[in-house]
C-alpha cells in the first residue's frame, strides 16, 4: 500500500513540472520582422520595411521601404531558406530606393537564416548577414 501511496506521490509532483509554461523559441512564423540594417549598415528607418512569413502558405509579404513586397520561400533543413518570385509594386519614393533595390536584391541572394536574441539574419551562402531585422 505504502508502495502505491508513493507511486500516486511521485506522479503528482512529477506532473506539476509540466504545468510550467516554457518560453517558445521565435521562428519565422507569425512576427512583423522589422529591417534594422542591411550588409551590417543600420538603417535608421521607422520601421517601415518589414517581412511577414506565412509558414502555411510559404510565402513572404512585406514592404521595402515605398513598394509592398510578396515572394514564395522554401526552406531545407533547419536553417536553409530561399525566397522565389519576388514582386513588388512599381511605385517610386524619392530618397529611398536604393535602400529597396538593395533590400529586394539581397533577398534574391538569401540562402540560409539564422534567430538569435529576437533578431533574424538573413544570409549569404557564405553565412554574411545580407538583411537583419528585429521582432
Amino acid at each position: 500500500m505504502k508502495q502505491f501511496i508513493l507511486g500516486i506521490l511521485v506522479l503528482a509532483f512529477s506532473g506539476c513540472n509540466a504545468l510550467k509554461p516554457e518560453s517558445t523559441p521565435l521562428t519565422l512564423n507569425g512576427p512583423q520582422w522589422k529591417l534594422v540594417s542591411i550588409n551590417h549598415k543600420a538603417i535608421t528607418d521607422d520601421g517601415r520595411a518589414y517581412l511577414k512569413f506565412d509558414g502555411k502558405d510559404l510565402e513572404v509579404k512585406g514592404k521595402a521601404f515605398c513598394n509592398t513586397i510578396t515572394a514564395d520561400y522554401g526552406l531545407m533543413g533547419d536553417t536553409q531558406l530561399t525566397f522565389e518570385a519576388i514582386t513588388s509594386t512599381k511605385m517610386y519614393c524619392d530618397g529611398i530606393m536604393d535602400l529597396e533595390n538593395q533590400m529586394v536584391s539581397n533577398m534574391q541572394n538569401v540562402k540560409h537564416y539564422q534567430i538569435k536574441n529576437g533578431m533574424l539574419y538573413l544570409l549569404s551562402s557564405s553565412n554574411e548577414a545580407l538583411l537583419t531585422f528585429k521582432k
